[in-house]
């Protein structure tokens, strides 16, 4: 019965895994809208009766294949983050040490799993309703720590400037991770590593630099729209 019990658990999984492999290659080309069950069950090469039996629906699906690898790389970056600021004991960090931890998660991410990074994309931009909520418990205390780490480190920018600058710098990332993952030639870890050191330079200059324009010749830039809990 153990060795029977095992197996089943070990078929559940790899039917698991490859409706969610095959969820997040096509919802990253065609959203939400654009597949259906039946395509994502004949992509995983799975029944539709199975894959309606472990998600229900299109939508518990389409949260799960999103949060998979979103949930993991966020809870990554605040723990690198609480790690520096533990180091660092009660000192602000470097902007740059501030910057890795932020970016370091994702962009490792985007290299072991380049389909990601289109359906990352399609979700920061213009998510469906129903994952705002899920989206907002995530990102919320994340995006708070790292704007609190900053505002210590570049108190001479200010605090709208920095959730500005902040939001070029995970655009760009994306942009770039999405480019970068696609490369057909093997991955060399310290190739990569070198990228991600220059990626985190050239961020953190853009963030440490005086602003372009006086704080009294410009109107204060609008905060991030918070994403609605309904």
């Amino acid at each position: 019965m153990k060795k029977k019990s095992t197996a089943q658990t070990a078929d559940v999984r790899e039917t698991t895994e490859r409706l969610l492999d095959a969820a997040e290659r096509l919802f990253g080309q065609l959203g939400y809208d654009g597949v259906g069950m039946r395509a994502l069950a004949a992509e995983a090469g799975v029944n539709l009766g199975a894959a309606t039996y472990h998600y229900g629906s299109k939508q518990a699906l389409y949260i799960e294949t999103f949060m998979r690898r979103f949930r993991p790389a966020n809870s990554e970056r605040l723990r690198l983050l609480r790690e520096a600021e533990a180091e660092a004991k009660g000192k602000p960090l470097t902007v740059e040490r501030i910057v890795d931890c932020m970016v370091r998660p994702p962009f490792l991410q985007g290299l072991k799993h380049p389909n990601f990074n289109a359906l990352l994309a399609r979700n920061l931009l213009t998510p469906p309703p129903f994952l705002h909520a899920a989206i907002h418990g995530e990102m919320a205390p994340n995006i708070e720590a790292f704007i609190a780490a900053l505002r210590r480190s570049i108190p001479n920018v200010p605090e709208d400037l920095i959730h500005l600058r902040t939001m070029f710098s995970m655009g760009s990332l994306l942009m770039f991770s999405m480019q970068h993952g696609k490369r057909k030639t093997a991955r060399n870890s310290k190739f990569d590593e070198s990228v991600l050191k220059e990626f985190v330079r050239f961020i953190s200059t853009g963030l440490q630099s005086e602003p372009a324009v006086s704080t009294s010749d410009r109107t204060p830039f609008p905060r991030p729209p918070k994403l609605s809990r309904k």
